[in-house]
């Protein structure tokens, strides 16, 4: 994890010296001035040098554990990478304390003791400088160099290869019996043997341990398989092969008579071509990591028309997408039965009665050990083949239970069968993707992480690197997140109207995992006990899950970055003294928290750059909070701030101004047109110059604005048309009597999510629909439309999510054949005077989801949910009793192929 450290350090480098606001602070501060430039001067001298050192701790960080130098050596660089974070921290913590106008340090600039603070800055980073110096030299003395087999261990490959490739040997003597996974052999063995005539490739996608070499193993074993190949080869991909050795190896199981001949490629190829020539063959390639090999097997493996087949494993999707959607086999996790049927096949397969059953004074426990395994194949084999050696007595499995996370990284059994072999999948990881990988073990075990929290505490954190003027730091991140999703390192849980992942949590094995690399490299610390005493010197990032009783500062706890509080319990004055020793914090999250007031101390925060309250009780900003003007995160949503201070406008770096979530909004009463950076405001009260200054902010992709009245209708149009890349947006109109005019608006070109609560005036939607061409989520709510307004909404061709609420006062909506090609949720509710819904052949095609809720004039139910073959869910609230009843009766036939009918 190294280089992941070493390159938070120089983003923050690039990011705090050179700007234009130091230069204009440098000029104002006569004497000192002489000092900052100097500090910044050996600043970039040290950017120079970590940059050299990022390159080569890149190509050697990988060995790390292998080589006890090498570790000492880059334990050393960890922690001057941690000394520079510190200094850099520091430099702009002070810098941000001097732009203050009501700063002491500012105001008594020249005194001797503010001298002597910057002296000290500058003379720590001479003394980096030299220990960078001392560890170059040293690095040649003990001659750490980079060899074309690696650094420390020639031996690496095969290692690798090893414990990856032979995880299947776990199965015993059961080779042909595979629990779960069924489907997915079925799939494989269709894939096989289909009448494609072209070669055809195979891919095999899901995380490290989740059975994909067992499963192939499984078929590649079966007689009236192979009997169906000319020749066949396996082979295992390290990330760090020769490719001439792997096509040797690829030579060598297809032609007995050949031994090493030649290891030149050219030849190679041409050997492996002519032997495959018109044969039926069959390649397996085991857990490949990267594409960058396939050009050259693409060349080798000749594509015949003799139904030939290349099969890749891989945790990687962008690897699996090698072959055709239809060709790619996904494994996931086993279901509770299969994992407990897996778990009693090896834990009990020793009992002398042979039966394979849990005793009962067992059973808690074993159930306790599969949660943790989470359905993972490898893990569950490996604990249960581990414990069917222990006593079956309670005592000695409560005991192995309680050490299970020390078991997986201390005992040489487990760490060599589960967690070495998610540990390369982390090993693999691209540095920019690490220290993002490790942050999401901050939170709590089986949490549900919001896809849009994450992204924005990464930003903060700076571990996201600029890719230029036209994409937003946030887009960069999110591209972070699907890598990591690609790479089988995170689940999504949930997705959006889109696919778009919105949920996701780390496995708890990946999870124990990260957290001892973690501790090790003292990048985060987990707080989970009832008494806390001190969060410092433990990791530069803390998160408390439980505790937190007794807070007592510690030396180091102002080096903190991030501080995370998930217990809702945490005392008021325990939070009020932490908060005051975190100097040098970037991120600092309390939502649920008991708070009522923001701490002061919070306002001293100065390189602060997300602050989360969401949810808590206070009620009020003070005005002082303008003096973060680091600041690009405020949450205060859900919270009981009705007013916000003119100040928060001095919050030029906001990013995201989350406030209330309810009809009233939160007002603002400065002038807005200085945030010019804001991406998302939500949920702000209208008011004239508002609706009028909303068109400055022409980078906001997401807009929530309510109590709009008449008079501020074109304002708010004519603000809202010129935001370009506007997503996202929710108008809520004063009261159910003002109206939203939407004459004026022309809908902006890229909006996706449109949601308007409120009359809309004169009872119509129809001039605006036809410009919605890429809105996919549309809510009306209170609209009291007069006419049946599907002939217009149908204009919207991409909608995939469409809630009516209160939004038609007519008898009857009808969807007509070839209508909402995609959409896939409905939802219409508390429509008073409906009393008929008729449905077209060919109309809502696509529909998986449909909500009826209190429509208390419908009593029939639509003859035409017999045309929805896709419609997966029915649920129904509050409706009549007569619709009710003709769900049994007369209208089963209507509803019989829907598999989930639900009504309450």
């Amino acid at each position: 994890m190294t280089q992941g450290l070493i390159l938070i350090v120089l983003q923050k480098i690039t990011t705090t010296l050179g700007g234009a606001a130091v230069t204009a602070l440098v000029s104002k501060v006569g004497e000192v001035a002489r000092i900052i430039l100097e500090a910044e001067s050996i600043m970039k001298e040290i950017e120079s040098e970590f940059e050299i050192m990022q390159a080569f701790v890149s190509q050697v960080d990988q060995y790390t554990g292998r080589n006890q130098i090498l570790e000492s050596w880059l334990k050393h660089i960890r922690k001057v990478a941690c000394d520079v974070e510190d200094i850099i921290d520091e430099y702009a913590f002070l810098l941000g304390k001097m732009a203050n106008p009501e700063s002491a340090l500012k105001k008594a600039f020249h005194s001797s003791k503010n001298i002597k603070t910057w002296t000290n800055l500058a003379s720590q980073l001479k003394r980096v400088k030299e220990r960078l110096q001392n560890l170059t030299v040293m690095k040649e003395r003990y001659g750490i160099m980079i060899s074309e087999s690696g650094v420390g261990s020639s031996s690496h490959n095969i290692t690798r290869q090893h414990y990856l490739s032979d995880a299947s040997y776990l199965n015993d003597g059961d080779n042909d019996v595979i629990i779960g996974h069924e489907n997915e052999a079925r799939k494989l063995a269709q894939c096989i043997n289909d009448d494609v005539a072209d070669r055809t490739v195979i891919s095999i996608c899901g995380m490290g341990g989740s059975g994909k070499t067992t499963l192939l193993r499984s078929l590649y074993k079966r007689q009236e398989i192979i009997k169906m190949f000319d020749c066949y080869a396996w082979i295992t991909i390290s990330t760090n092969y020769l490719i001439e050795d792997l096509l040797s190896e690829v030579m060598t199981q297809l032609d007995d008579s050949y031994k090493h001949c030649t290891t030149d490629y050219n030849d190679l190829v041409k050997r492996i071509q002519s032997y495959l020539g018109n044969k039926r063959y069959l390649i397996i390639l085991d857990d490949m990591w990267n594409r960058d090999c396939w050009p050259c097997f693409d060349l080798v493996f000749v594509k015949n028309e003799c139904k030939s087949r290349i099969i890749i494993t891989t945790r990687i999707e962008g690897v699996a997408s090698l072959a055709l959607d239809d060709h790619t086999v996904k494994i996931s996790t086993l279901s509770e039965e299969e994992s407990w049927t897996l778990f009693n096949k090896k834990a009990f397969s020793k009992l002398s009665n042979k039966t394979s059953t849990c005793p009962e004074v067992l059973v808690p426990w074993a159930e306790k050990i599969l949660v943790k395994c989470q359905g993972l194949p490898l893990a569950i084999v490996a604990i249960g083949s581990l414990l069917s050696y222990r006593d079956m007595e309670e005592q000695e499995w409560r005991l192995f239970y309680n050490q299970l996370n020390w078991q997986l990284t201390n005992n040489r059994e487990l760490y060599c069968w589960v967690s070495r072999v998610l540990e390369y999948s982390l090993s693999d990881l691209p540095s920019h993707l690490r220290n993002c990988f490790l942050y999401c073990a901050l939170f709590p075990e089986d949490y549900q992480i919001r896809r849009r929290w994450i992204i924005r505490l990464w930003v903060a954190e700076g571990f996201v690197q600029d890719r230029g003027t036209e994409t937003t730091l946030e887009e960069v991140a999110e591209d972070y997140l699907r890598e990591l999703t690609q790479r089988s390192l995170i689940q999504v849980t949930e997705r959006n109207e889109f696919g778009r992942p919105k949920r996701f949590q780390v496995h708890d094995l990946v999870r124990e995992m990260i957290l001892t690399i973690s501790r090790k490299e003292m990048f985060a610390h987990i707080c989970n006990h009832q008494d806390i005493t001190d969060v410092g010197g433990l990791a530069n990032r803390v998160s408390v899950h439980s505790g937190g009783q007794v807070y007592q500062p510690g030396p180091f706890s102002q080096n903190l970055r991030s501080f995370l509080l998930f217990d809702k319990q945490v005392p008021i004055p325990w939070i009020n003294t932490a908060s005051s020793n975190f100097r040098l914090l970037r991120v600092l999250c309390l939502r649920y928290s008991l708070l009522k007031d923001i701490p002061d101390a919070i306002t001293g925060l100065f390189n602060l750059h997300y602050l989360d309250l969401s949810r808590t009780k206070v009620n009020k900003v003070q005005k002082s909070l303008a003096r973060l003007k680091k600041l690009q995160t405020l949450h205060l949503r859900f919270a009981h701030v009705r007013e916000l201070p003119p100040e928060i406008t001095m919050l030029t770096n906001l990013r995201h101004l989350s406030v209330s979530n309810d009809l009233y909004g939160t007002s603002i009463p400065g002038n807005i047109c200085s945030l010019k950076h804001l991406q998302t405001l939500r949920q702000v009260k209208a008011n004239k110059d508002l609706a009028r200054n909303l068109g400055y902010l022409t980078q906001l992709r997401s807009l929530g604005i309510t109590g709009v009245i008449q008079s501020y209708n074109e304002d708010l149009w004519a603000s809202i048309m010129k935001m370009t890349v506007l997503t996202k947006l929710d108008v809520g109109t004063s009261g159910e009597n003002e109206a939203l005019n939407l004459q004026k608006l022309r809908p902006p070109r890229n909006l996706e999510k449109f949601y308007l609560t409120g009359k809309l005036e004169e009872g119509v939607i129809s001039p605006i629909c036809d410009g919605f061409q890429k809105l996919r989520v549309l809510t009306l709510r209170w609209s009291r439309l007069q006419k049946d307004p599907l002939r217009w909404l149908s204009q919207m061709v991409n909608l995939v999510y469409l809630n009516l609420y209160c939004a038609y006062v007519g008898e009857s909506l009808k969807f007509c054949s070839g209508w909402f090609p995609k959409l896939k949720q409905l939802h219409l509710g508390n429509l008073k005077e409906l009393s008929s819904v008729q449905i077209s052949n060919d109309a809502i095609a696509n529909l998986a989801c449909l909500e009826l809720c209190e429509l208390q004039n419908l009593k029939a139910v639509p003859e035409g949910l017999k045309y929805l073959k896709l419609l997966q869910r029915l649920y129904a609230q509050n409706m009549p009793g007569d619709f009710v009843e003709m769900l049994d009766g007369d209208g089963r036939e209507f509803v019989q192929h829907i598999t989930n009918i639900e009504c309450v």
